[in-house]
């Protein structure tokens, strides 16, 4: 209240009077942590008190609480009432407050202020917490009304400063928002109970970042507590050093000096005007603005006068519209800028306002100890006119430092891993998931071996079994996650024979062990409805995976006729005898009188050349006839085409048997190429899900992935359908010269981490698999362990070069033994 003291010394020094007399006043003490009806019993105790001079003005109160009792009042009474603290938007209707003013800008634009800030650090939501009182309601009807697209509560938190206590548990409510901003709004001694109590929680720190909208008290905390107050963001306004935006420089350092001498403790006067209050300049300019309406209306003799009643409510505050008229029209510089009020709808304070953004940093004291001690500073400005943020370039050291004490990145509104420790679950499916178990003796396999290459190459996780070690791609993924987001973890390997909709289910348990899966897990819409997932970390489809030489089995010595369909055969067969019936009709009568020869010798000499044209060879036995020898020509060409047709057909037959699976995809499964009862299905997967939806309900059913290879290998099953990634990858390293996988793939799948639904960090995960998709180290470890392969390239399921034994052309043998 010192510079209301100030502003009435002053304006006796300029011997501005009302009525001849000198400008007096009465500080009344009140207690803000109550409503506004004891500010209002003393103002009616003073104005009725006959003993008392003329009361004139009010400036005040304290609180937009107790505004809201004492504004109605003076409206009655035609008493102007001129605030320096209550801004709440609520007192800015004209028609029921009109004889009220503020220097004070209101809440409208310290909301705009802070939706513009957050906008400029692209944050979205926020928890609010905020004083029991008409200034924190009061802001939050201002965001949830009017900034409610740009803006979302997540959660809400009443502080009570009578009982210093909140109305429900400060910890567990923002630990379990959606947002890790806090934006406290409340005025200055709650704002400080708040980060105490905030502190006593341990919410300061790097996973939440503070703003408040009014400083807050640094005295309040113990000498070693101080330094956790490190980035805190406080929103006020802020009054410039410049003449530019109309600040009375003059006016300022006079009123500045009669506080210092008038001061009877010069250890509470700041040391320059620069570190006056922003409260002490709201009031000096309060002061002012009735103390120059008073001085106009007095030039015309118009002095204004209180009636005053026994009841404060029947007093009434007489010759007044002069008085009202010059403080509507109000212009002049005062100590915290141009003061002018508008006349539309209110009676705010008008011609652009600054907000700031001061930042809590820490700063080594000029002593020999070298103390450190937290302070403001402003880092960025908003600008009413603008309506913008900027950095503050007039400023040293303009730079943030946020809560985990950087200052470059700028950290994200949603929850963070950050030192979160982590439940992991993973499955056995190579390449994502490689297990290793010590307590198995190793074994001279072929499994054996590459998991031994394997171990020699990388670095594996360890999981809750000592025993058990995990490689490849998940692997990689859960260490690089840890190492971007700072969490910790544990991983467990589960069973086997677990069914992968079982897998799912165990996250969405209301009391889960684990909190995320990661393997190759696919998103399907039925697992959406129970659990969420992340953003996807590897796209694949789905491929059928056979025996390497499924028609082996059936090779034979009669494998020669296979180029040739019977009916083929037949006809073949049928212009053998037909031709050797026309050429012994043509030979008949010329051999029996030539050479006397019998019928039945005839008869072998129209087959013997019908047989020998057809297979394109000589016959020593002589036509006689210009006919038969006709025939015989037309045979000839026959034979040279079918064998060439047959040539082909043979060739094209090996090659399929060598190097083909005997279906090539999805179609020849649902057109019925194999019985339903020969596929392989994996139940509780997404496999499953789909085969029976979209080919048949009947099918083999395999509890494990592992079934599926030793089920093809014994013959039970001759095709099965899997993920291509580990279908390939098995085939590659496992399965050499035994299985292969043929055909496209179909049915493309995403396969992401399963997630509780609405869990916390979903977002903080998404956004770190996309920069690793970006920096392309999930392309680099795809092609790590996508890649890899043991199998020797010339005995791979993609590039077989071996020769088929004797078994499978014995009839192409026989075929040719039988030629002349």
């Amino acid at each position: 209240m010192e510079m209301f003291r100030v502003a009435i010394t002053l304006a006796n020094r300029y011997k501005i009077y009302v009525g001849g007399n000198p400008i007096n006043y009465t500080i009344l003490q009140t207690n803000t942590n109550y409503n506004g009806f004891a500010e209002l019993e003393l103002v009616c105790r003073l104005i009725i008190n006959t003993t008392e001079h003329d009361v004139l003005g009010i400036v005040g109160p304290t609180s937009s609480t107790s505004t809201r009792y004492l504004a109605p009042f003076a409206t009655h009474i035609g008493l102007p009432l001129v605030s320096y603290i209550a801004s709440t938007a609520d007192l800015d209707n004209k028609s029921n407050y009109p004889t009220f003013y503020r220097t004070i800008p209101s809440d409208i634009l310290t909301a705009e202020a802070i939706v513009k800030l957050f906008k400029y650090f692209s944050w979205k939501t926020c928890s609010m917490i905020i004083g029991n009182s008409d200034y924190g309601y009061g802001g939050l009807k201002l965001l949830l009304e009017n900034y409610y697209a740009n803006l979302s509560i997540e959660e809400r938190l009443v502080f009570d400063p009578r009982v210093d206590k909140f109305k429900a548990d400060l910890k567990q409510t923002l630990e379990k928002s959606r947002s890790r901003i806090v934006l406290v709004w409340a005025n200055h001694s709650s704002s400080t109970r708040i980060i105490q109590h905030a502190l006593n929680a341990k919410l300061l720190g790097a996973n939440y970042i503070w703003i408040t909208t009014n400083m807050i008290d640094f005295n309040a905390f113990e000498p070693y507590e101080r330094l956790n107050l490190n980035g805190i963001f406080t929103v006020i306004p802020f009054i410039g050093n410049s003449s530019a935006i109309g600040v009375n420089e003059t006016l300022q350092k006079e009123a500045f000096n009669i506080w210092r001498n008038l001061s009877h403790d010069r250890g509470n006067v700041p040391e320059h005007v620069s570190s006056v209050s922003l409260e002490a300049m709201y009031t000096f300019d309060a002061v002012w603005a009735l103390i120059q309406a008073l001085n106009k209306s007095t030039l015309n003799n118009t002095s204004p006068s209180m009636k005053k009643s026994s009841t404060c409510f029947n007093s009434f505050l007489q010759n007044h519209d002069e008085y009202f008229m010059h403080l509507n029209n109000t212009s002049f510089f005062g100590a915290s800028g141009h003061i002018q009020f508008s006349k539309i709808n209110s009676s705010d304070r008008i011609y652009g306002a600054m907000y700031g953004l001061y930042n809590v940093q820490s700063t080594t004291l000029k002593n020999n100890r070298g103390d450190r001690e937290p302070t403001y500073r402003k880092v960025l400005t908003w600008y009413e006119t603008t309506h913008n943020w900027t950095n503050s370039t007039n400023e040293d050291n303009s730079y943030i430092i946020w809560p985990n004490n950087e200052t470059t990145q700028v950290p994200g509104d949603y929850p963070q891993l950050r030192g979160q420790s982590l439940r992991i679950l993973v499955i056995d499916a190579p390449p994502f998931v490689i297990v290793h178990n010590s307590s198995i003796p190793k074994q001279l396999s072929t499994d054996a071996k590459t998991s031994e290459r394997i171990r020699s190459n990388s670095v594996p996780l360890g999981t809750n079994d000592s025993n058990i070690l995990i490689y490849g791609f998940v692997a990689d993924l859960i260490r690089e996650l840890a190492t971007r987001m700072n969490f910790t973890y544990t991983i467990n390997v589960a069973d086997p024979s677990t069914g992968y909709h079982s897998l799912v289910a165990l996250v969405a348990e209301d009391n889960r062990q684990y909190d995320i899966i990661l393997s190759n897990i696919a998103m399907t819409s039925d697992r959406m409805i129970k659990v969420d997932f992340s953003t996807p970390f590897h796209e694949d489809t789905f491929r059928i995976i056979t025996r390497l030489n499924p028609y082996s089995s059936s090779l034979s010595l009669f494998s020669c006729f296979n180029p040739f369909t019977w009916d083929v055969w037949v006809a073949i067969f049928a212009v053998i005898i037909y031709s050797s019936i026309i050429i012994c009709v043509f030979e008949h009568q010329y051999i029996n009188i030539e050479n006397n020869q019998s019928e039945l010798k005839t008869i072998f000499i129209g087959i013997c050349h019908g047989l020998t044209s057809i297979l394109t060879t000589n016959s020593d036995i002589r036509l006689t006839t210009i006919s038969s020898r006709l025939t015989i020509l037309g045979l000839y060409a026959l034979g040279m085409i079918l064998i060439a047709i047959y040539t082909a057909n043979f060739s094209f037959f090996l090659t399929l048997n060598r190097d083909q699976s005997f279906i090539t995809g999805i179609d020849d499964i649902k057109n019925g190429l194999l019985p339903f009862s020969r596929i392989g299905i994996t139940t509780n997967s997404a496999v499953s899900d789909y085969y029976i939806r979209n080919i048949s309900t009947h099918y083999y059913s395999l509890s494990s992935v592992e079934e599926i290879y030793s089920r093809l290998l014994d013959h039970t099953i001759d095709a099965s359908i899997w993920d291509s990634s580990i279908l390939e990858y098995a085939v590659n390293n496992y399965y050499c010269n035994e299985l292969i996988v043929t055909g496209i793939g179909f049915v493309k799948s995403s396969f992401a981490i399963v997630l509780p639904k609405k869990w916390l960090y979903t977002k903080d995960l998404d956004v770190n698999i996309v920069s690793l998709r970006e920096s392309q180290k999930l392309e680099l470890f795809e092609k790590i362990w996508m890649n890899h392969r043991e199998c020797s390239s010339s005995s791979s399921s993609s590039s077989l070069n071996h020769v088929d034994g004797p078994k499978s052309i014995g009839g192409c043998l026989l075929s040719a033994v039988g030629l002349p």
